[in-house]
This record gives structure tokens, C-alpha cells and sequence, in this order.
């Protein structure tokens, strides 16, 4: 039975929102980290990595100033350049750090320029291999990277593109119950 459960599926479908109503119930009990949305005036100002243990599983955010918000890893109106530090920095140590005492780990979400960080992918597939539960969202991109998630045994993989969202629910409430 996978250990890992991961959902995939066009932008903006719902994936997240998903995965908070999932984890709620035990939120005390998981960490790991998710991407946040970060939104000025209803647009995109550019995206974040959230350590789960430090704040609120809030996808997307809406804010007047940017003052107490750090861990941008893109930045709308910047050169398209990457912060890939920031997953070093938040993704590494959160993921590590859920090791130690928690039931769940989040992994919300991870995509094509993760590809590129050899030691936030190594955490990842390390974690994946724990006894530890993940639960997740996987950008419907093909990569090396994402490929070699997909195509592991230990991960069930839900298509929000093929599967209706109750039904998806259904089967990530069926997965926690097992664990």
C-alpha cells in the first residue's frame, strides 16, 4: 500500500484547498511546508515556502504591505530569476524537522524548479522513503524529477483532472484512515 499520496491536476483545480480541508484534523500532528500565493490588490506578487509548523496552511494570501513577509522565492516585477536558497533554507529544514516528532508530512506543492535544487530533491525523496505519510500536490509538468515521483511505488498519485473532487476526498480521507 503507498505511503505517499499526491495530487496533480491543471492550475487552479483545487488542489490545495483540497489538502487543507484534508488535513485539518491534524494539523498539530503534521509538518513540511506549502507554496503560498502572495496577492496585492487581487494580483500576484509572487509566491512563497511556508515552514507548515510556523504558519497557518493559507495557500494564498492577500495582503496590503509586504512587512512580516519573507521566504519569496519568485517575485512578480523582478527579473525571472529564483531564489533557490529559499529551499534550502525552509524546504530542507522543514522537512527535516517533521521527521523528528510528527504523524504527516505536506508537501503542497512541488513543481519544475525544484528540479534544479539537488539538495532540497534529495530531502524529498529521502523523506518519501520515511514510514512517515506524505500528502501532497505534484505540478502536472513532466520533469526528471516529478517523473521519477510518479513513477515510484510508493506513491498513489490522484488526477484532479480525471477524478471529481468528492471522489478525491473520499480517497484522501481513506488514505489517512489507514495510517
Amino acid at each position: 500500500m503507498p505511503n505517499n499520496l499526491f495530487l496533480t491536476g491543471k492550475i487552479r483545480t483545487g488542489k490545495s484547498t483540497i489538502l487543507k480541508e484534508a488535513i485539518r484534523p491534524f494539523e498539530f500532528r503534521a509538518g513540511g511546508f506549502f507554496v503560498q500565493r502572495v496577492l496585492t490588490k487581487k494580483e500576484t506578487y509572487g509566491f512563497r515556502l511556508v515552514d507548515f509548523s510556523k504558519e497557518p496552511y493559507l495557500p494564498n494570501l492577500q495582503i496590503d504591505k509586504l512587512h512580516n513577509h519573507s521566504d519569496f522565492f519568485i517575485l512578480k516585477g523582478q527579473d525571472s530569476r529564483v531564489d533557490y536558497e529559499i529551499f534550502l533554507k525552509v524546504g530542507v529544514f522543514s522537512l527535516t524537522n517533521a521527521w523528528k516528532d510528527k504523524n504527516l508530512i505536506l508537501m503542497d506543492e512541488l513543481g519544475v524548479i525544484e528540479a534544479n535544487i539537488p539538495g532540497f530533491t534529495d530531502i524529498v525523496r529521502q523523506t518519501l522513503d520515511k514510514d512517515i505519510p506524505v500528502l501532497g500536490v505534484l505540478k502536472k509538468k513532466p520533469n526528471p524529477f516529478l517523473d521519477q515521483i510518479r513513477a515510484r511505488t510508493d506513491v498513489q498519485i490522484i488526477d484532479l483532472d480525471e477524478l471529481e473532487a468528492d471522489l478525491a476526498r473520499t480517497k484522501i480521507k481513506e488514505f489517512l484512515r489507514k495510517r
